[in-house]
């Protein structure tokens, strides 16, 4: 099978720490793809190298093609991203946010086309997020906004889309209908890439996995054969006993810590 996304041993440093360490793996069209670990392990910065908001060293391929290689115009047609970059203060509509993704297929900076409005109608149906089409986007609660933003994501309608903690602030009846739209996706053909902290939907719903931990990657495949005991307690710091109910990680935490020693 063609790889439609080859990320060949890139490297990231801020000043002089380093973030991401020779990070090598490829993902196939129809894939939805997890990345997971602990916070500082370089999720969002690996994200942010697909979504070229980042230079690495290292090499970046995207349907044959080195990303540096594309125009601004031409990259926008193919991927999508969701980073946690929204400018606060930035007050908008919640439609004029959404219908900033479809500037990606127009020309006007200014005018927007009518199928440009339906598809930002129809995505904000799809989010279930139509009844605050006139709200000012920054009264919206966080997982409002999360879901907004998402719309914003799937109406530029690329290849492949790029997610941060798609599912963070969200409830959990919002996180498990997210998955399901985004696993949709995959299955139509759409490459899906999500950073999570949530382990057991990442591994419920992708087809791959990668653990990231200190920069570097730690385990990477299907979720069934790498989301065990032994790789909880080495990247996550955690005793735990893993159950799997199918696809699904139940992962309880043991008590190490006596009620008694415990202070409020």
């Amino acid at each position: 099978m063609k790889c439609e996304i080859i990320v060949d041993g890139i490297t990231v440093y801020f000043n002089s720490s380093k973030i991401l360490e020779n990070i090598k793996f490829e993902v196939n069209k129809g894939e939805m793809l997890g990345i997971i670990g602990p916070n500082g392990a370089g999720k969002t910065t690996l994200l942010k190298c697909i979504a070229r908001s980042i230079i690495p060293k290292g090499r970046i391929i995207i349907f044959g093609k080195p990303i540096d290689e594309y125009t601004n115009s031409e990259y926008s047609k193919i991927v999508s991203a969701l980073l946690p970059n929204w400018p606060i203060g930035f007050n908008m509509k919640v439609y004029e946010v959404v219908l900033m993704g479809c500037r990606n297929r127009t020309e006007s900076l200014w005018w927007e086309k009518e199928e440009d409005i339906k598809s930002t109608e129809e995505f904000l149906k799809l989010l279930k997020v139509y009844h605050l089409y006139d709200r000012d986007f920054t009264t919206l609660s966080s997982g409002e906004q999360r879901r907004v933003l998402i719309a914003k994501s799937l109406v530029q309608r690329t290849d492949i889309i790029l997610l941060d903690e798609p599912i963070a602030y969200l409830d959990l009846k919002y996180r498990i209908e997210i998955m399901e739209i985004l696993k949709s996706l995959s299955k139509n053909g759409k490459i899906v890439i999500i950073t999570a902290h949530e382990i057991d939907l990442a591994s419920s719903y992708c087809d791959k996995i990668i653990v990231l931990n200190n920069g570097k990657i730690v385990a990477m495949g299907r979720p069934r054969d790498i989301i065990n005991e032994k790789l909880i307690y080495d990247v996550y710091g955690i005793n735990a006993t893993i159950k799997w109910f199918e696809n699904y990680p139940i992962i309880i935490p043991k008590r190490d810590i006596k009620r008694e020693d415990c202070y409020v």
